[in-house]
């Protein structure tokens, strides 16, 4: 019912000139409205020369997103990105939401399914579809959604409604099966929702609505998951219940640790066997030539 209601919402699109440039793509900041008419801010990429033949949404972290990415390892020729901030961070800012403040921003409303913030968080990425395919209605099969950590969780919650996501990549997803999150000492938001529950046992009715190992059961796309061994930040028990939640036709490529700057032996080894797999899985979900 979410989906259907943040569907029926104007999106009320604005593009307007951005202070990021780059040599070979046109950088535009672009604004939307979501469900309950929240404003979302975001970045859209389109390449200076060539045709656009496909789309690409990018989640992002919750440290939010101050800028977009500009790294070849993530962009794609004759692609046009969309890199939308979550509401409460950034460009996204609103005056009711914890402002760019991962520990806060996690429990804001977690009180009821109903005002809990990751309700519009996650229609945002429906809206941010919905930009993209209003904007690029002849690309509508190509459609795909790359996010790691806070974006892999929420992207984990938001898939399996909306099938204008041909497919996605979701790394070291968050938010995946809270009764064994709960139990895990972790850093950061995780860690907040720990704390929070400690006070208020009962919060776990509401978590459950927004659990995403139990949402990925519903997704139909075919998946690339990422997912960690060791995590400080997200523990690995949660990233591995949602891509073994999947059903659909899924490949987990397997990286040793995640959230952790340190280096380790392997680590580039590790780094340049996923960006395999991720491009080997593109390639393999794109759309037939006409």
């Amino acid at each position: 019912s979410l989906y259907q209601e943040t569907l029926s919402q104007p999106l009320n699109i604005e593009r307007r000139a951005s202070t990021f440039s780059d040599k070979y793509w046109n950088v535009e900041e672009c604004y939307f409205d979501t469900l309950e008419h929240q404003r979302v801010g975001a970045w859209l990429l389109t390449p200076k020369e060539g045709p656009i033949q496909s789309l690409r949404v990018f989640g992002h972290g919750y440290g939010g997103r101050e800028q977009p990415s500009f790294s070849h390892a993530e962009l794609r020729k004759h692609t046009a990105h969309l890199f939308p901030v979550a509401p409460g961070f950034h460009i996204s800012a609103d005056p009711a939401i914890p402002l760019n403040n991962a520990a806060k921003h996690v429990v804001h409303g977690i009180e009821s399914k109903d005002t809990y913030v990751f309700r519009v968080c996650a229609a945002s990425l429906w809206s941010a579809a919905s930009v993209l395919l209003n904007l690029y209605p002849l690309c509508a099969d190509s459609l795909h959604y790359v996010a790691w950590s806070y974006g892999g969780g929420m992207g984990a919650l938001m898939l399996p409604w909306d099938q204008r996501y041909v497919c996605a990549e979701l790394g070291v997803p968050s938010f995946g099966h809270h009764p064994i999150r709960l139990k895990c000492p972790c850093v950061g938001s995780g860690e907040a929702v720990r704390a929070y529950h400690r006070e208020h046992p009962e919060v776990e009715s509401v978590l459950a609505y927004f659990d995403a190992a139990t949402a990925a059961r519903k997704i139909k796309q075919p998946m690339l998951f990422g997912v960690c061994a060791f995590d400080p930040a997200v523990p690995p028990p949660g990233q591995y219940a949602v891509a073994n939640a999947c059903q659909s036709e899924a490949i987990i490529s397997e990286i040793e640790v995640g959230h952790y700057a340190v280096d380790y032996p392997g680590k580039i080894a590790q780094g340049t066997r996923h960006q395999r797999n991720r491009l080997k899985f593109f390639d393999l979900n794109a759309p037939l030539e006409k």
